[in-house]
């Protein structure tokens, strides 16, 4: 009996078992360094990337699948990079944070992690010849601020406010590639300033979760600024807020047309996420915080790509970006984990 509720005990988190596929049953990752890589590489959160990339391609005017098909590969080739080099450079972090990341990180090595970086970065600047010179000097830049966002000596995430705008860089930069490939580049374009700023903001989320280990590390995050995560969830819940006010500017001066109105309809979504981050207290209650803030930022670009070109390409853009975050979810394809079970007090048998 005692034995049995062990075991159930241990199902709950496991960072060594590999991830359980709803049809096919277990998949065995340990073996394959790229079943690890692509955990690592989280693929729920190439959707940013994605849709902004989209959403910038489609108002510059552009129709190409071709086009289509590549950006969006190299979109998600970049930022699974990022995530590597994010897993690798944040060991010492997620000793506490995150240590079914460091397991896996441990499992492929130096070698292999350098590696797998190498390849990611390099198919993705392969798939740019075809898209023009404007296009490979974002993606540079993109690069750039992909590996010095974790990476040592610039470490772009150990600076608070510097870390937020290398964070919205995700959207912003996949925005401009998106214009690039039709040869220009408008940095005041009023949609790249919203949706840049929207991830800017966003950026303060992801970090309340990691409180107690960024604490614990002495590592200064938007989070660990604060001396308690309370405070750091209503500063982030208030600079969430912000973008409404940026949105609001734009349409009163006719700088964004009126259906972007609509754009507020997803303030009561962001009521809803406040309203738990006000109440959250642990890490897990954080994370699980997280994870609704995930959807409402790729729903807050999505539904903006919708409002900006209102077609049927458009509606099917949005319904294949949640299926492939819906799917990669199923399979617990991500080396970020909701439940953390390891912070929970265990119970001494009896």
């Amino acid at each position: 009996m005692v034995e049995h509720v062990a075991h159930r005990k241990k199902r709950q988190y496991d960072p060594m078992s590999p991830p359980q596929f709803p049809a096919f049953g277990t998949v065995p990752i340990l073996p394959h360094t790229f079943q690890i890589v692509l955990r690592l590489s989280r693929p729920r959160t190439w959707t940013f990337a994605a849709s902004s990339f989209i959403l910038g391609y489609t108002l510059a005017g552009g129709t190409s699948l071709f086009q289509i098909a590549l950006g969006l590969a190299v979109a998600g080739l970049v930022t699974a990079a990022t995530n590597v080099v994010n897993a690798f450079a944040d060991r010492r972090e997620d000793v506490v944070n995150q240590p079914s990341r460091v397991f896996w990180v441990e499992q492929i090595g130096l070698h292999g992690t350098i590696i797998s970086i190498i390849a990611l970065y390099a198919m993705a600047f392969t798939a740019s010849l075809f898209l023009g010179p404007l296009f490979m000097l974002v993606l540079a830049v993109g690069v750039f601020n992909s590996i010095f966002y974790s990476a040592r000596p610039l470490r772009f995430k150990a600076r608070p406010f510097l870390s937020l705008i290398s964070f919205s860089g995700a959207a912003g930069l996949a925005f401009l590639s998106g214009l690039s490939i039709l040869g220009s580049i408008n940095l005041l374009n009023p949609v790249f300033l919203l949706i840049t700023y929207f991830m800017l903001t966003y950026g303060t989320v992801k970090n309340l979760p990691d409180y107690f280990g960024d604490k614990k590390a002495g590592t200064r995050t938007t989070a660990t600024i604060f001396r308690s995560i309370s405070s750091a969830a209503r500063f982030s819940g208030i600079l969430l807020f912000t973008p409404y006010l940026l949105l609001a500017l734009f349409i009163a001066t006719g700088l964004l047309a009126p259906i972007y109105l609509a754009d507020f309809g997803m303030a009561l979504i962001f009521t809803m996420i406040f309203a738990r981050m006000l109440k959250a207290k642990s890490s897990q209650e954080f994370e699980g915080t997280h994870t609704i803030g995930f959807f409402y930022a790729i729903s807050f670009i999505l539904f903006t790509l919708v409002l900006s070109s209102p077609t049927l390409a458009s509606i099917i853009v949005v319904l294949c970006a949640y299926l492939w975050t819906f799917l990669v979810s199923r399979v617990s394809m991500d080396s970020r984990v909701e439940n953390r079970d390891w912070e929970k007090p265990r119970r001494k048998n009896s």
